[in-house]
Order: C-alpha cells, then structure tokens, then sequence
C-alpha cells in the first residue's frame, strides 16, 4: 500500500546522456539513494531516447547535446511522448559557463520541468528528483483569477517551496523560485535577481505555470520576500509617476496603480503582524 506521497511507487527514469560515464554515475547515485523504487534506462542517443520515452517514463534527464541530435530539439518530441503529467530535466553547459540565458528560456517554453548545469550537484539534483517524483499535495489547487503577485504572497504565507514560470505571449519567459516560502532566485532572459523581478512584474499578459518544488539551486535574491515585493512595488509606482510626468498615458504595465498601492500595504500590513 502506497503512502501518502507515494513513497512506495515504482518510476521508470530514462537517462539520455551522451557521455556513458556521466550516465553510469547519475545511475549508481540514484540506485543509491532510491534503491529499487526506480527502475533505470540509458539512452546514448537521440533515437534511443524516443524509442524508450514510448515506455512513459516518470522522469527525463535530457542531455543539451547527444551524439545524433541536440538536446533541444529532443525536448518537444520526448515531452509528447511522455505526457505533461511527467517531468524532463535538462542538463547542459560546462564549468563556469553554464547554459546561456536564451537556450534556458527556450528549453522551459518547450517543456523541460527544470534545468542544471554541469557539472551537476548531485545532492541538489537528488533532492530535486525527491521533490519532483514524491510532492506534497499543492497548497493551492485552484488558481483561477490569481496573480502572479498573489501567487508569491500566499506561498510566502504557506512558507512552501514553489516554481512559478511566466510565459508571455511573444515567447519570452521567466522564473521565480521559493524555497520555504522566501524568494531565492529570479531569472528572466538574461536578468537575475530584483531587475528579473521587475521585469515579470511589467508584462501586462501572460501564462502561469506552478510546480510544488524549488527548481533551481541558485541563490540570487537575498532580501526577504515581502521586502522584495515592496521594493518591486515602488519601483513600479515610481516609473509611472515619470510616465506621467512625460505625457506618456499609454503605460504596458500589468499592475494598475491601485495594484501597486495594494501590493505595498499588504507587504506593510504583513512586516507590522
């Protein structure tokens, strides 16, 4: 009998590394650590890879380059096969580089659940696939009418983890990971941080996806949560003002100013509780 986040379940995990010795080491540390809950499969190549994502595995570790294909163009294709209800992490870069803004963006708008670069931490990208093949029950089920600040305000209250990803209408995306409730890292394009927070906070339109888990293990947010949206409020208020003030009416923001009124006593009421 299965318990409560399913600890007992069997997953099926596809391995598709292009490097055997990164794929055996990736291998030998999740049997470590999961024993046989997972059963594990290698595919060196692209077309290995599609031939074994037929079987609906539980999780994806796409490699960004393979020796028949690049890993990207792999992500659409393997995602259909596997269904949105299963999860694709892809991995790619080297040293210090990482992988470069444009191709994270375009990874997670073709499906990819979330991203590490090489070389990989492994206790972080265990405890990711904990979180990924064994959530807690989402805290919010129903999402209809949120927004994006609204989202960030009751996981900060819920103290959970959480992934919220933005994708606008042009293709642009952006993440904002908690963890325990606090804000850890922004991205957006090729900003980080605060302008990342920003810059989400502008769009006037746009999906929301959420994900139960911190996806990502870079720290590049360091004020507290309500700080931050404070911050991002006045900031927001301050640019219409200069808006205003140069006769421009015709403002792309996604908050009104009563939003950002709101957003600011809200941060305020909780800092004073």
């Amino acid at each position: 009998m299965s318990d409560q986040n399913g600890q007992n379940e069997k997953y099926v995990i596809l391995l598709a590394l292009g490097k055997p010795d990164e794929a055996l080491m990736f291998e030998e540390h999740l049997q470590k650590e999961f024993g046989d809950r997972l059963e594990i499969f290698r595919a060196p190549s692209g077309f290995d890879a599609m031939s074994l994502a037929m079987n609906k595995p539980k999780l994806v570790l796409l490699d960004q380059r393979l020796p028949d294909v690049m890993g990207l163009d792999m992500i659409e294709p393997i995602r259909e096969q596997i269904g949105p209800d299963n999860h694709l992490i892809f991995v790619g870069g080297s040293g210090k580089a990482g992988i470069r803004p444009g191709l994270r963006d375009e990874a997670l708008k073709r499906g990819a659940t979330a991203l590490f670069d090489r070389p990989v931490k492994i206790d972080l990208f265990i405890d990711t696939l904990n979180k990924l093949l064994y959530p807690h029950p989402p805290e919010h089920p129903h999402l209809n009418g949120l927004e994006l600040i609204d989202l960030i305000q009751a996981y900060h209250h819920k103290r959970v983890d959480r992934t919220i990803r933005v994708f606008a209408p042009d293709g642009q995306g952006g993440s904002i990971y908690m963890l325990a409730g606090e804000v850890t890292h922004i991205e957006c394009g090729a900003q980080q941080g605060f302008p990342a927070m920003l810059e989400l906070m502008n769009w006037r339109e746009g999906n929301i996806g959420i994900w139960d888990a911190c996806l990502s293990p870079e720290r590049t947010n360091k004020s507290p949560t309500q700080n931050l949206i404070l911050d991002a409020a006045r900031e927001m208020d301050e640019g219409r003002r200069d808006k205003a003030e140069q006769g421009d009416n015709t403002s792309s923001l996604f908050f009104s100013d009563a939003d950002a009124e709101e957003i600011r006593m809200s941060a305020l009421d909780e800092e004073i509780d």
